[in-house]
Formats: structure tokens, sequence, C-alpha cells
């Protein structure tokens, strides 16, 4: 090429280069367009259909029952009745655990609790992995975008018969080819967000003639070329929406990774308060049942002083069946307190207090009954904004929304468009081969256009048609998760409601049946004893046993119930002071955030 080319040269280059940095007015937007916004707010304005839009606070309540009432000037008297099982009171001894060594104890605060599990838990600590994995493949798809840097180098020597030119029978040349070729290439090459490459690289050739008979000039000969080659498509694979799909994907599984985290987190959460609190009704039920066997004792001795007067034989062994009873019921239930100290341990996972250690934890927490005042709409509003699995199933849908659009250009034709443009310089030295390379003297270039198009094209259409419906089923996903997460919520204040009557109901249940137990005492200073009144005894105290047990377990079950209602509204660990960033968990696994 001569130097009067230059400016088409330039020229192609220039307009090359341009491709590889536009954008595809083909190209659609990113996330949902307004048609599928619109579905989500009419599914979400259905879910909160009938719901007050302006607050109607409320209070869980505990009604006076009849009972309370009729006996409250008692009240006092009747609350010192039965096991004394207040929080203040000392919990009863294990004697020796399995190594035969003095049962040792641990009291545990709940938050102390909820904050060991979220940072201890071996669960979580497999969960916490996943969005540090998905980070790795966040890196991995944008790293295709990357310069890369080329190199090559090899040597050939060359010994082949060839052809020789004769004019008039003279031979000109030789018909040999005896030389060494030496080949350098290097440079760098890119590929860009809208789907084009460029390469930029320098070769040099070394020839060395072997053969005597002819001379080559010049020789050695030093061959270099400077080449800058770009290829753009410019319908199907064009623009950066359709080749960044991957990266977006791949963000999109890592928020899904730190939504699943926050997941296991409130759920860890919640399990963990429940162990808790159902830690804290095995130590109370144990206090009951060793009430009883104390009672049961008491009422067996006089059993047996009254057999050389009107107890019979089978009356005293009901007596004593009974007491034993009791005695098995105790075993049990230090059973179920060292289990269910394992299970919150297991939860825990405390260096302190491994589940291998035979040390029991002792909940320090009061219990309490305080009511909780709530609004349906606002609750409801709370959990649609913070629950992970709405945000997991949005996430869904832009996922679909991305393939959805490489589907689309997916059914373009190809059409491709490359150019390549050298310069070439020549000496018998490295230098100046190199030198000459920019002197204009020798340029090639090309340029070129690639069409293809499959007739019928059935597979991208069925590709396209695959993808918009698998964004339909995204989309159904999402409602189906927000009908869920209100159906959670909704069922999970019910719970609460209705555990915190139970309490009430349970208080009467327990005042009831310490008004019968003192009535019984009370006609045992005036009538003395008889089997059938000690046998009425024996009924009095499991009564007033059970009552003590279930009013434990309404408050056990309403403190767990509200755990629950934390965790389906998403603010489980906001409501226990414990600040968890899922984002910044990932450094602790050598990856940064």
């Amino acid at each position: 090429m001569r130097i009067g080319h230059r400016a088409c040269v330039v020229a192609v280059s220039a307009a090359g280069l341009w491709l590889v940095g536009c954008a595809s007015p083909l190209d659609g937007g990113r996330g949902a367009d307004a048609s599928l916004r619109q579905v989500l707010d009419q599914a979400l304005a259905r879910e909160l259909n009938g719901v007050p839009a302006t607050p109607m606070p409320r209070e869980t309540s505990l009604m006076a029952s009849p009972v309370e009432q009729e006996l409250a000037a008692r009240r006092t008297e009747l609350d010192q009745l039965g096991p004394a099982i207040a929080d203040d009171v000392p919990l009863p001894s294990l004697d020796v655990d399995l190594t035969g060594s003095d049962q040792s104890v641990v009291e545990l605060d709940l938050r102390g609790a909820i904050l060991a599990a979220v940072t201890h838990n071996l669960g979580l600590e497999g969960v916490r992995l996943v969005p540090a994995i998905n980070e790795a493949d966040v890196r991995i798809a944008e790293s295709v975008f990357d310069f890369e840097f080329l190199a090559s180098v090899d040597l050939a020597r060359i010994d082949q018969p060839t052809t020789a030119t004769a004019i008039n029978g003279v031979v000109l040349g030789t018909p040999v080819i005896n030389r060494d070729n030496y080949n350098f290439e290097t440079g760098l090459r890119k590929t860009f967000r809208t789907g084009g490459t460029a390469s930029l690289t320098t070769h040099l050739m070394r020839a060395h003639n072997r053969t005597s008979a002819v001379s080559l000039v010049p020789d050695p000969q030093y061959l270099a070329s400077v080449d800058l080659s770009v290829a753009q498509p410019l319908l199907r694979g064009f623009g950066e929406a359709v080749n960044t799909a991957q990266i977006r994907i791949s963000r999109n599984a890592q928020r899904r990774a730190d939504e699943d985290v926050r997941v296991t987190l409130l759920r860890l959460a919640a399990d963990t308060e429940s162990a808790y609190w159902t830690l804290y009704f095995a130590w109370r039920n144990l206090i009951v049942q060793e009430w009883l066997v104390g009672q049961g004792v008491r009422v067996r001795d006089i059993f047996a002083a009254r057999r050389q007067i009107d107890a019979m034989p089978a009356q005293y062994a009901d007596a004593v069946s009974r007491v034993e009873q009791r005695r098995a019921a105790v075993v049990r239930a230090r059973r179920e307190v060292r289990r269910a100290s394992d299970q919150l341990k297991a939860l825990l996972h405390e260096p302190s207090f491994p589940v291998g250690s035979e040390t029991l934890l002792v909940p320090g927490e009061a219990l309490g009954d305080t009511p909780l005042g709530y609004d349906l709409g606002d609750t409801l509003r709370t959990a649609i904004g913070r629950r992970p699995e709405i945000e997991q199933a949005m996430l869904a849908i832009d996922d679909a929304d991305i393939r959805r659009l490489v589907a689309e250009n997916g059914t373009l034709p190809q059409l491709d468009l490359s150019a390549r443009l050298s310069f070439y310089g020549q000496d018998d030295r490295f230098g100046p081969s190199y030198a000459n390379t920019f002197d204009d003297q020798f340029v090639d270039y090309a340029i070129g256009l690639n069409f293809s198009y499959p007739i019928g094209n059935r597979g991208p259409e069925a590709r396209l048609r695959q993808s918009r419906l698998l964004r339909s089923s995204a989309v159904v996903s999402y409602k189906q998760t927000l009908q869920n997460v209100v159906l959670d919520v909704k069922n999970a204040l019910r719970d609460v409601v209705a555990n915190y009557e139970l309490i009430g109901a349970n208080r009467s249940f327990r005042i009831a049946a310490a008004e019968n137990l003192r009535v019984l005492e009370v006609q045992e200073t005036i009538t003395g004893y008889s089997p059938e009144f000690l046998n009425l005894m024996f009924q009095r105290q499991d009564q007033m046993a059970q009552a003590v047990a279930e009013e434990v377990r309404a408050k056990v079950s309403y403190r767990i119930s509200l755990a629950e209602l934390h965790r389906a509204m998403g603010v489980g660990l906001e409501k226990n002071q414990i600040d968890v960033d899922v984002a910044d968990d990932r450094a602790d696994d050598g990856i940064d955030p």
C-alpha cells in the first residue's frame, strides 16, 4: 500500500474501534419493565386487600376470669401453694453426671445464647461460605473482559524441493528451499462488553538462507509487522446487556446466597430462643415433679401410720405405687433437662461448653408475660419489606428477565463485522526492521461482513418462548412467596394472641387448683385423715402440679411464639439487638467483600 491510501486505513481502523465501544439500539433495558411492575404491585395489593391502611393498634390481653375475681382476696396465699417455680428459686441438684463427677451448671442469658448461635453455629458456618463461593463466580464472569497477553515463539528449518524459474532453458535460482525461520509474536487482546474483540500484536520473523547457489537480499531477513484487528457482532451477540448477562446472573446468585444466610440467621435465632425456653420449662418441670414426690411421701407415710387403724393393705400399696410413679417422673424430668441442655449447646456450638461436655446450661432470663402491642397491617408490611424470601423471589424474576433478553437477542441474524490493519517493515537488522514498519511503505488492510441465519429459526424462537414461560413462572413463584409470607405472619400473630390468652386460662386453672388444695388442707385439720381423704389428696396434688406446669408451659409457648413472629416479620435479630452484616462475613473466608 502506498502513502496516498493512509487516510482510508485510518478511517477503517477508527470505524472498527468505534463499533467495539458503541451500544446497540436493539438492546432492551435491564430489570422489570412497567408491565411487570404493575403485575407485582397488583399481587401485593391483593394480599393486603382488606387490611386497614391506617394503623389500628391492639394489644394482647389477659381477661380476669370469674374464678380469679372470686378468689382475689386470697390470691397471695394461693400463689404460695404448690411448687415454688419463680425465677429466683434455687434449681434442684442433679447429682453426678455421666463421668461420675458432681454436676456443673452454667447460667446463660437469652441474648448471649442467640449471639453465640449466630457466631458459632455449624450449620450457619456452611451457609456463610456460599456467598463467598458465588462471589468467585462473579469474578470469573467479569474476567472474560480482562486484557489478555499473547506470546508465541517457534523455529522452523525448511529443506524442501521446489520449482525454479527458467528463461530460454536457463535456470534462474535453485530448485531447493533451504532456510531457517525464527518467529516471535506478542500482543494484547481485549473482549469488550458489547461483544466485540480487539487485538494489537507484533510479529517478528528472522529468515536465514542456507543455500549457497543463490543469494537473497536481505540475508538474514528481519520482517516485522504490527497488526490491529477488530471483530464486532452487529445483531446477534451485540450489546452490553447481552454480553454482561452472566455477570448479572452471578451477582444475583450471590445476593440470593446472602439472603439465604439471612433466612438461616432468622431461623437460627428463633430456634435458639425456642430451645432456650424449652430448657427453662424442663428445669421448672423438674421442680414440679420433685415437689410431687415430696408431697406423695408425706401422704404415703400417713397411710403407713394408719395401717393399724383404718388403712387397708391395698390402699397403702396404692400410695406406695403412686410415690414410685412420681419418682419415675422425676427421672424422666432430669433426663429432659439434660437433653434440652445438649440441644441448646448443639445450636450454640460455643467452645466454652461443647456438646460433649457434661456442663448443664441454666437459663438466667426471667420468663415474664409482658403483653404485645401490634397492628396487623403494619406487621404484614414490615414482613413484606424485610423477609429475605421475597427478595429472593424478586431476584429470580430478574434472572428470568435477563435470560429473556438474551433469548430475544438470539433470534436475530448473525451479522459480524471484521477489520484488520497491518504495517510491515524489513531489513537485515532487528532495529531498522521495526523502524521501517510505520513509514507507510507496506500496509495491508481488510474489512468484511459475515452473515448467517438458520432457515425457520426454530431453535432461537423455542428458546425465546421458553424464557418467557420461565419468566411467567418466576412471577407466579413471587406471588406464592408473597402469599406464604402473609400466611406465615398471620399464623404467628394468631399463635401469640392465643398463647397469651392461654396464660390467663391456665393461671385461672392454677388458682382454682390451689383453692381446691387449700380447702382440702383445711378439711384435714378439721376431720382428720381417712383413706378416702388421702386418696383425694393424691388427686389434688396431681391437679396442682399439672396446673402449675401448664401455666409455665403457656408462658414458654408465648415467648416461643413471639420469637416465631419476629422471624416471620424478618426482625428476629434486631429484636435481640444483634447486628450481623452478611457481606462482611465473606472477608473472613479470604475473599474481599
